[in-house]
């Protein structure tokens, strides 16, 4: 069922790229294919190979089809993103122990850029991914059929012939639940990213690096002022969490709500950078659980803290990198408000914008706790002022 369902996603991709792909066409898109071979960094004795047969799980391998495509020359944009693509890519992976981890499938969306032309036909680059994956069989390791997906790279391109690139990229790729379920180990994947991409009209992709607007170009005969923008989000989410009970740990399957909001106002240093700072909450009805033991010890009551208790007030920095309709952003934060067991002092937000409009935009989020530990996913919208 899985294969057909790529398969078919497959001719689909491949029956819109042969509708766009007409001479009259000027917008630069192509199409790519490539295999990740990887290294899993082991963070789970489960995958040491005790339900394995003593084979450790430390390889993986997928095959993604890809189709992206640029703003054209027509695009005022053009002019600031000249190198910079955007779209849609599918997956399906292998850990070679399909009956331990299942054979999963990614879907996601991914944004790149050229950095530096190094001759005519080589050229390094950044690309990004972010979306989801399925088709997990829940094991101790990763107890979840449905995993968040995120991969960073660097390709090396090389032009072979009209249209033609050949490309090898150093890789790392996350997959986990996001702590939604436990246990939560994740996979972390090292590797490489080996394809070929095909440009239907290349012409169109013929652009010189050199025509990125420059800080001192673009802040020229503006003010201060012009550069603020002020960021509003709503954001929700769930996740499980453990309790506390006569002094010891227990975990709980059970999927707990949470809610929280940003203020982020920043200073846009040009078309491509933004620094500023984030006052963040966040109300997780999951945080510092206990339970109290019936007096025949029998049976055991989860119980909530107060409210407050369950409420998280941060302040952070925090910077983007701005590219066409998306923005994506770090930031790193200092809770003021840490009660119990359950909170951290420190905090780290990763964050994806999707601009739906000028101000208006879509909001995923990934927050860890002490700069490692996975917390929460958040989904949310958001306002530009």
């Amino acid at each position: 069922m899985a294969r057909k369902a790529v398969a078919t996603l497959i001719l689909l991709i491949l029956g819109v790229v042969q509708l766009c792909a007409t001479p009259k066409d000027s917008i630069p898109h192509h199409l790519s294919a490539e295999l990740r071979p990887a290294y899993n960094a082991i963070s789970h004795y489960a995958l040491r190979g005790d339900y394995t047969d003593g084979d450790a799980l430390e390889s993986a391998l997928s095959f993604h089809v890809r189709y992206a495509f640029s703003l054209p020359k027509s695009n005022p944009q053009s002019k600031r993103y000249p190198t910079t693509y955007q779209g849609l890519g599918l997956g399906v992976y292998t850990l070679y122990h399909n009956d331990f981890t299942g054979t999963p499938l990614v879907a996601y969306i991914l944004q790149g850029a050229r950095l530096a032309d190094f001759t005519e036909r080589l050229s390094l680059g950044y690309e990004w991914n972010i979306g989801a994956s399925w088709g997990w069989q829940p094991n101790e390791a990763m107890n979840s059929k449905c995993n968040v997906f995120i991969s960073l790279s660097l390709p090396l391109s090389w032009h072979i012939a009209k249209g033609w690139e050949l490309y090898v990229a150093p890789h790392f790729t996350h997959l986990s639940n996001a702590d939604t379920h436990f246990s939560n180990s994740g996979a972390n994947l090292f590797g490489l990213r080996l394809g070929a991409t095909y440009h239907f009209n290349e012409d169109a992709t013929k652009v010189d690096i050199r025509r990125y607007i420059s800080p001192s170009e673009e802040l020229e005969g503006s003010s201060f002022a012009d550069h603020l923008t002020y960021d509003i989000i709503l954001y929700g989410g769930w996740r499980a969490d453990r309790f506390t009970q006569d002094g010891h740990f227990y975990s709980t399957d059970k999927a707990f709500p949470l809610g929280g909001a940003h203020f982020q106002p920043q200073y846009h240093l040009n078309d491509h950078f933004a620094l500023g700072a984030s006052l963040d909450i966040q109300v997780d009805s999951s945080l510092n659980l206990y339970a109290i033991t019936s007096e025949d010890k029998e049976t055991a009551t989860i119980c909530r803290p107060t409210l407050w208790e369950q409420t998280e007030i941060g302040l952070s920095v925090r910077g983007e990198i701005k590219a066409p309709i998306f923005t994506i952003g770090a930031s790193f934060g200092l809770n003021l408000n840490k009660r119990g067991y359950d909170m951290s002092r420190i905090y780290t937000q990763f964050s994806l914008k999707a601009f739906l409009t000028q101000r208006l935009f879509l909001y995923v989020g990934y927050r860890f706790n002490s700069h490692q530990y996975t917390h929460n996913m958040m989904y949310g919208l958001g306002i530009r002022l």
